[in-house]
């Protein structure tokens, strides 16, 4: 692009301008010394020209040589170090009458924590600045703990402040569905980082490799160097593309997570209130938003004492692959199969047919999942001493939680209320830690 890009270029940046402390110390500690002083430059730069609108006016590089005081060719050398590191993406776009123009894609930078969880970002910045100004680094940034073991935590509940009426929760779903689509980060697995990182391995994917990558990054969670590493892993020795069976074999190899050991609390007693989520509810809606749905399969599975099977793993794949639900809602699918249901393994047709009816049904959110389950009276969540009456009252004559065409798979026997208390709290207590992660 050297002999293409002239100082009469129009560019075009966008993106978030907008750096808290924690990110311009990242950008200074940690990013600077791998990308220099010039990408740096250039970067603010450019973070200097985004207005409150998100994006730039039309402006020519001119002027951007001459804010960063450098020439051409220096210019692109800090561009693409930026690009490399994943703090920006670089777009074309050619006019009949301006000719050849610039879109620069802004990209904030990764947190000090986030930052030193990536083996690979850790090495960069350790070969740059050596192991004594590294372990300074590690200890200025590093989580700062307080022991709270001798105290007593009294802090309120969500429920125990906030008033919550589920049905004008409801009525108000599809503003709520709609504003959550227009913040949501569609960006949670950086696809361009993954594909520097495949360079690395001179591969190149196919669109329908990159769409069966897409399910199997949000089935098993994984990030841009995981999923990089085991693709090169699966592609090894093909003559062409990617050995998805042999890739799927390491995921479910290499991939298992620790279940601690929840600690013996007393279980709390919960009292149904109408119209609120639980504590346990409310957890489980939140990480259902975190966590890979494998990693939730196995969390319940460890909680019961079983294990997930690969028929299993396939069933989600499957289901995912079809993009009909988004994985928070299909992770409160596998709590009602294999938590309220009590079913000790989850069963393809009634997968399906769950799966099935939400989709038509238009439940995008496990809040809605959760309403719709009540709707039918049923619980997410049971409680230590559930009030059946509140429940007969509202679900009168109602005794499935899906419709009746929908088979039930044979009923297994149900666990008692304390059995389901305690799985509920030490899944909502592994999952808390898991998405803390």
């Amino acid at each position: 692009m050297a002999e293409e890009l002239k100082p009469s270029t129009f560019y075009t940046v966008f993106g978030e301008p907008q750096l808290d402390q924690s990110k311009q110390e990242a950008l200074l500690y940690l990013y600077q010394p791998i990308i220099g002083s010039a990408a740096l430059s250039l970067y603010l730069t450019l973070a200097s020209d985004i207005t409150i609108e998100g994006k730039s006016p039309s402006l020519m590089h001119t002027d951007l040589l001459a804010a960063v005081d450098t020439g051409l060719m220096n210019l692109i050398k800090a561009r693409e170090q930026l690009e490399g590191i994943g703090l920006l993406d670089t777009y074309q776009q050619t006019d009949d009458e301006i000719g050849l123009s610039l879109l620069y894609h802004l990209r904030t930078p990764m947190y000090p924590v986030k930052f030193f969880q990536d083996p690979l970002m850790g090495y960069l910045l350790l070969e740059k600045i050596g192991t004594r100004r590294y372990e300074r680094l590690v200890e200025r940034f590093k989580p700062k703990d307080f022991d709270t073991t001798t105290a007593k935590n009294v802090t309120k509940r969500f429920r125990d402040v906030y008033r919550f009426d589920e049905k004008i929760f409801d009525s108000q779903s599809e503003l709520l569905e709609k504003t959550q689509d227009d913040f949501s980060d569609s960006r949670d697995f950086d696809w361009s980082l993954f594909s520097q990182q495949l360079k690395r391995f001179n591969l190149i994917l196919s669109v329908d490799e990159r769409e069966k990558l897409q399910t199997f990054q949000t089935l098993y969670g994984l990030g841009e160097l995981d999923l990089a590493e085991y693709v090169a892993k699966a592609a090894a020795g093909e003559k062409t593309g990617v050995n998805f069976t042999y890739l799927r074999q390491l995921i479910n190899k290499e991939k298992r997570p620790i279940i601690p050991t929840a600690s013996p609390e007393a279980v709390t007693e919960n009292k149904e209130t109408t119209g609120t989520f639980s504590p346990q509810e409310l957890e489980i809606i939140t990480q259902s938003k975190k966590i890979a749905p494998v990693t939730f399969l196995r969390a319940i599975k460890r909680e019961k004492g079983g294990f997930e099977t690969n028929t299993e793993v396939r069933l989600l794949e499957e289901l995912i692959g079809r993009n009909l639900l988004p994985k928070s809602v299909i992770n409160i699918i596998i709590n009602y199969i294999l938590v309220i249901q009590n079913q000790a393994v989850i069963n393809a047709n009634y997968l399906n047919a769950i799966a099935n009816d939400w989709a038509q049904k238009k439940i995008t959110t496990p809040e809605a999942a959760i309403a719709h389950v009540r709707q039918n009276n049923q619980k997410l969540v049971r409680k230590t001493q559930p009030s059946r009456s509140n429940y007969q009252k509202r679900g009168a004559g109602r005794k499935e939680a899906l419709p009746e065409h929908i088979k039930q798979p044979p009923k297994e026997t149900k666990l008692t209320p304390e059995k389901e208390a305690e799985l509920n709290r030490k899944l909502a207590e592994y999952l808390s830690k898991e998405g803390d992660d």
